[in-house]
């Protein structure tokens, strides 16, 4: 039998691939796996749009159960990752009706790679032995479900992301591949094993949680070098600076410059030759998570911070002019990410620990992400000044696409732009819900929660929130905030990156043809 993609399997995978991948007992002892979904567990967590109702919910869980059974955690040999339920969870969020939920899935079962049964199964005594191989995906996942039915989504991320033993051990076995490092499984590649893990602390689906742990732990370890041993047996001792002073120093740093493309695995390369200049700068961030209100401060700096390395950095430090906008996809998943650290942290709120090492790894892989991308120029008043025309104050139509009529007397004027798109989040959506990429809606969805939460704050906001905070006298510090225009920032940001992104990726419904994301980075020649 020859199924889609069965040629490019790894030789371990291709032996171990059987059919039917998964028989119908399979899951007779296990909880049941996808229920409807919860509401978001704080105000600092995403929001439902309206347009869901039961009949999408229904179509939503059929979509992800038949994922479950059917398709494997990577699509491929090279441990690309299974998008299906980012898709589909997204656009259930924003009101997708059940038609599109469908016609969303369909587009990703053409390229999928069949499940298949592990060699074995995983339990608490061979856990460590199969870590980072693929194989053993399935049985991971089974055994996660059986402890997150017995022991709830928070006990069992604590215990298998951030507590010591899961990541280091007294006396590792080397035959045992060594530590079993999770938490840097958790973190590492394009952050997939923290979405998906993030969208099941969101949602509250255990079998998406289930599947996360399982990929996380089948996922390879790359970024050890931002994670000591002792961020896990110590207490996380705060830093004393804003995490966009911290992005400004990193940004002015000359040990990042000329970054050339040397690997197809950026991350790792930056992350071995400088992993420690970039866990020293990690370690300067001031956050806490004593309160509600401070890891909310914590949560918004995070939300900040990747929204200027992707849609800042995409237009100021673009090395091709002709293009607008480079909508890098390595930096894209920053944006998409960070939308799930609310719901992460705040799962976690019986543990202060985990949550102050959730956020500060986070953080650390952030940084080092910017810079395997090499580094693009961040100036924020250029950016400003370059993408006024995309704000409804510009007074143009900023939405492409036939134009609706209105009838006199309509607010503020018949003729007025704002008449025919008064509210530019409203397209935004529509078009994201309709368009085939699968990323368009994620990056839009996180880009209008920042919105909602941090839409209203005005220019001049970061220098405000410094004086709240600990004043520190550093020229140099200063000099560098100035140079990527801090003081600019207000909440049209987030507008003005949403518009970049659906005009990059093509406003499908309006009549615009699809268009894809960026791939070559912002490396020097």
């Amino acid at each position: 039998m020859h199924a889609h993609g069965l040629a490019q399997y790894s030789p371990e995978a291709a032996a171990a691939f059987s059919f039917p991948s998964k028989p119908e007992s399979k899951h007779e002892t296990l909880p049941p796996l996808f229920q409807t979904p919860q509401p978001p567990l704080a105000s600092i967590c995403p929001q439902r749009w309206p347009g869901i109702n039961a009949e999408s919910t229904k179509m939503l869980l059929k979509a992800l159960e038949d994922n479950h059974t059917r398709w494997h955690i990577f699509f491929n040999y090279r441990r690309f990752h299974n998008h299906v339920l980012h898709h589909l969870l997204a656009i259930w969020a924003m009101g997708a009706s059940a038609n599109i939920i469908w016609s969303a899935y369909e587009t990703h079962c053409v390229y999928q790679r069949p499940a298949f049964e592990s060699p074995s199964h995983i339990t608490d005594h061979n856990f460590k032995e199969h870590l980072g191989d693929e194989r053993f995906y399935a049985a991971y996942s089974d055994f996660f479900a059986s402890e997150l039915g017995k022991k709830g989504f928070a006990r069992t991320f604590e215990e298998y992301i951030f507590a010591p033993s899961a990541n280091y051990l007294a006396e590792p076995h080397s035959e045992k591949d060594g530590h079993p490092e999770m938490m840097a499984r958790f973190i590492g590649g394009l952050l997939h094993p923290l979405i998906h893990i993030g969208c099941g602390a969101e949602f509250g689906l255990l079998g998406v949680s289930a599947e996360g742990l399982g990929m996380t732990a089948v996922h390879p370890a790359t970024v050890q070098a931002l994670l000591p041993p002792s961020y896990f047996s110590s207490p996380m001792k705060a830093g004393t600076l804003h995490a966009l002073s911290i992005l400004a120093l990193v940004a002015k740093d000359e040990r990042f410059e000329h970054i050339k493309m040397t690997h197809e695995d950026m991350l790792t390369t930056i992350v071995s030759s400088q992993g420690e200049a970039l866990r020293t700068y990690a370690e300067m961030w001031d956050f806490g998570v004593a309160n509600k209100d401070d890891v909310a401060k914590a949560v918004e700096e995070l939300a900040w911070l990747n929204s200027i390395i992707y849609g800042v950095g995409g237009v100021t430090g673009r090395k091709n002019n002709k293009k607008a906008f480079n909508a890098d996809f390595f930096l894209m998943h920053l944006v998409t990410s960070a939308l799930f650290i609310p719901s992460l942290v705040s799962s976690l709120y019986k543990n202060p620990h985990a949550q102050a090492l959730l956020l500060r790894s986070y953080f650390s892989v952030s940084l080092a992400r910017y810079v395997a991308r090499g580094r693009p120029v961040i100036d924020i008043a250029k950016f400003y000044s370059g993408t006024s025309g995309l704000l409804p104050s510009s007074g143009r139509d900023v939405i492409p696409g036939p134009q609706p009529t209105p009838f006199e007397h309509t607010l503020p004027d018949s003729e007025s732009p704002e008449a025919r798109a008064p509210n530019s989040w409203l397209p935004i959506v529509q078009t994201a819900l309709v368009h085939p990429n699968e990323h368009l809606c994620k990056t839009e969805r996180a880009l209008a929660h920042f919105a909602s939460l941090y839409g209203l704050r005005e220019q001049g906001w970061f220098a405000a929130c410094k004086q709240a905070s600990v004043a520190t006298e550093n020229s140099k510090l200063e000099d560098a905030e100035r140079s990527l225009g801090l003081g600019e920032l207000d909440g049209t940001l987030f507008l003005r990156m949403a518009m970049l992104t659906a005009h990059r990726l093509g406003w499908m419904r309006e009549g615009g043809s699809e268009e894809g994301w960026d791939y070559e980075g912002f490396y020097e020649k």
